[in-house]
């Protein structure tokens, strides 16, 4: 009977809306941050920049790395997360990134990360408005020529990337607040200034950074952020429009079971997804920050009806804020690090976890059961596991090295 029990508790099942933490596996590990950065594709997470004031100096792991010694409190890094081996790497691109670390904004688009703006630290101080252009496979970081009407400096902004233009919109300098819209044609290499709000139009949103945005093709949503005296909040949520080039207000609905909306907050996580049935696309934030609590709540926002869901089976461990998120390809939303408040005591977080919001192809769920039964499926050879039937796109997402 004790076997029969073990047996049971040990089978795999698919659960959606379910966190789950991961442990790191191997001998690299990135330090507890906060103000990095990650992105998703079908094989890694990657994490960019990051902060930490409490690492000491005496720590064996870091009192010989040169780059470390040179920029912390600030981490001049480019990890990479295996998501089925569970094992971090550090790509050496460091010699060619930027000093402005913390709160950057970035994009994934192919292998290539798109990492615009940020600060050095004291924060404000020293602010970018520089684009880079990072190859994913080896960590290289590229200035990107720009001309025209660039942004003045910030950090706290939030990017959109639509057909040839990567649209910036809101920051601060750590003393002014925007939520001005600028874009840049990737083909020309131009800036120009979309829309400055200057207060003529009653529906301009109020200056802000570390909020997050949402696009549906046609609007940006500008969802919660703040300033270091205020969180912004979620029943009215601004959107410009692209096609007016004007900015609206749009009033949303509250949970079906209680009419609520997320409390106002900024320094949460946020990612979007298009349900592939029904066609309808989704906005999921976490976590963040209103100057005084920190939230481990996770909500949807269906952008089609304007209608909020807090997903309550789906909270996260701790409360947590200056984390970053990202989604998968095939629906798996992924939470690394950031500022946790626990027990009155605030530190920061190295923890992964991750999520499943949409529910995605059987050859996946088979995938992810198959890793649960069979973990040490790194160690075959590409061609030991294409023998025994293993399709060739899940044998490349095991290890760096069967991309073959």
């Amino acid at each position: 009977m004790s076997g029969k029990v073990k047996k049971r508790r040990n089978m795999y099942k698919f659960k959606p809306l379910v966190i789950t933490k991961h442990k790191a596996k191997g001998l690299e590990c990135p330090k507890a941050r906060s103000g990095h950065r990650v992105a998703c594709d079908h094989r890694h997470l990657y994490s960019y920049g990051g902060f930490n004031p409490c690492v000491s100096d005496t720590d064996p792991d870091m009192r010989d790395d040169q780059t470390w010694v040179a920029s912390k409190p600030l981490f001049k890094e480019l990890w990479r997360y295996n998501l089925v081996s569970e094992q971090w790497k550090r790509l050496p691109g460091q010699d060619s990134m930027p000093n402005e670390l913390a709160s950057n904004a970035m994009v994934l688009c192919g292998n290539m990360l798109m990492v615009y703006g940020g600060t050095g630290v004291p924060f404000g101080e020293r602010c970018s408005n520089q684009l880079y252009v990072c190859n994913v496979d080896d960590g290289i970081m590229k200035v990107v020529p720009a001309t025209g009407d660039s942004p003045e400096p910030q950090y706290g902004q939030a990017l959109v990337c639509h057909n040839p233009y990567l649209y910036t919109v809101g920051g601060t300098t750590g003393y002014e607040y925007t939520c001005d819209i600028h874009r840049f044609d990737m083909r020309t290499g131009i800036w120009e200034a979309v829309y400055i709000c200057s207060g003529k139009n009653e529906s301009e949103p109020r200056g802000r950074y570390r909020h997050e945005l949402a696009f549906d093709g046609k609007m940006i949503y500008v969802l919660g952020g703040g300033t270091s005296a205020e969180a912004y909040g979620f029943l009215e949520i601004p959107a410009f429009d692209l096609e007016t080039n004007n900015w609206r207000t749009l009033s949303t609905h509250g949970d079906i079971d209680d009419n609520t909306v997320p409390a106002p907050r900024r320094c949460h996580g946020s990612v979007q997804y298009t349900d592939k049935k029904s066609g309808a696309t989704s906005v999921v934030i976490s976590g963040g920050y209103n100057g005084d609590a920190v939230f481990n709540d996770v909500w949807r926002l269906d952008l089609g009806a304007l209608q909020w869901t807090c997903l309550k089976k789906c909270i996260l461990p701790r409360p947590v804020y200056f984390h970053s998120t990202a989604l998968t390809p095939i629906g798996r939303m992924y939470i690394f690090g950031g500022i946790i408040k626990e027990h009155n005591k605030v530190q920061r977080t190295n923890a992964i976890h991750s999520v499943w919001l949409t529910i995605p192809k059987l050859s996946e769920i088979c995938w992810q059961a198959l890793n649960h039964y069979w973990p040490n499926l790194m160690d075959k050879s590409p061609d030991e596991l294409l023998l025994i039937g293993i399709p060739l796109q899940f044998v490349q997402r095991l290890d760096d090295s069967y991309a073959l």
